[in-house]
């Protein structure tokens, strides 16, 4: 979403009118370069704008197969209703800046814009900070910046969990935490690819998709290494058989740098793109982009930056992720 710029105070004072111009040009080119950040967001969640105070996100239960009937005879009604629902709320987010009347009259313009255009990427940061905490935090709530949101997914349990429930009688409990990790034990990948396809929806049924995408803090330097190896060799690693290697071209690696693992740890994250975005599993929500305003204070002459956002995020499903390497969850043998 484009930066909106809703008050110039700076356009309206002699001594700021040529500055606040090139800081909001500053701003502007800044907010549509190329951005990690950016790219993070939209390589973990759905993005979606909203208009509302929150969106809530809602499913059905699905038909049972088709049954043969006898010539002459109704078709079978299914009980057919509506699934688990969540409500994701929006949060607003504000930093400011100042530019001061001393900096202006010693032409102190390229700090300026280095001061700018930091603001915008420190807020395009906020926004993938706050999708990777919500994103890979155990548990059913996750922190920033000291304080805690809600994670829980429509059936009322954290993201990860060892008993998620289903909607119709009879449907088992389901877990998507594991304890297993991938050092030294690189098997525990493909069995856990294997639980994914078969995770059972909330009718029952088995969903059969695909787990695509492998995502990793960015200071596991151990734990990438290997996953490079494991996911390009065409040969199996640290075999003296001459086998296949058949996790070659399945795996897309993502390395999430705004995810630091506690030290001795090596999490990892499964996650199907195609049931994320079927599902609209994840979704991270837009309610409005980076607006910014500025005003010349009367008392000190300085121009001051502020900057507003609102934004979300939060889980409609849970299917389409897997942890692993938790600290707590169910184990494989």
């Amino acid at each position: 979403m484009a930066v909106i710029f809703s008050k110039h105070g700076g356009l309206n004072d002699e001594a700021w009118k040529t500055i606040d111009t090139e800081l909001s040009m500053v701003i502007q080119d800044t907010d549509t370069e190329k951005n990690k950040d950016d790219e993070l967001v939209k390589a973990l969640y759905n993005v979606k704008t909203s208009n509302k105070f929150g969106e809530k996100q809602g499913s059905m239960t699905e038909f049972g197969n088709f049954q043969e009937v006898t010539e002459g005879d109704n078709g079978i009604a299914d009980d057919y209703q509506m699934g688990f629902s969540k409500l994701i709320e929006h949060h607003q987010f504000i930093k400011t800046f100042m530019c001061t009347r001393e900096a202006k009259d010693d032409g102190n313009i390229d700090l300026m814009k280095q001061t700018a255009a930091n603001f915008v990427r420190a807020y395009k940061r906020s926004r993938a900070q706050y999708a990777s905490d919500c994103l890979v935090a155990e548990g059913a709530t996750f922190t920033y910046g000291g304080k805690t949101y809600d994670k829980t997914t429509g059936d009322g349990k954290g993201l990860f969990a060892t008993d998620h429930p289903g909607k119709k009688t009879g449907v088992p409990t389901q877990s998507n935490v594991f304890t297993n990790s991938l050092i030294p034990d690189q098997t525990i990948l493909y069995k856990l690819a294997n639980i994914g396809r078969n995770f059972k929806n909330q009718s029952g049924q088995v969903m059969g998709y695909t787990f695509d995408t492998i995502i990793i803090p960015g200071n596991t330097p151990v734990l990438e290494d290997l996953l490079k190896r494991l996911i390009n060799s065409t040969q199996i690693i640290g075999s003296p058989n001459n086998d296949i290697n058949t996790q070659k071209g399945i795996w897309n690696l993502i390395v999430n740098h705004r995810w630091e693992a506690a030290a001795g740890t090596n999490p990892y994250i499964l996650m199907s793109s195609e049931a994320q975005r079927e599902l609209n599993a994840g979704v991270f929500f837009d309610r409005v982009a980076l607006d910014v305003s500025n005003e010349v204070l009367n008392k000190s002459r300085n121009l001051e930056w502020s900057g507003y956002a609102r934004w979300s995020a939060g889980f409609n499903n849970w299917s389409a992720y897997i942890l692993g390497g938790a600290s707590a969850g169910t184990t494989l043998s």
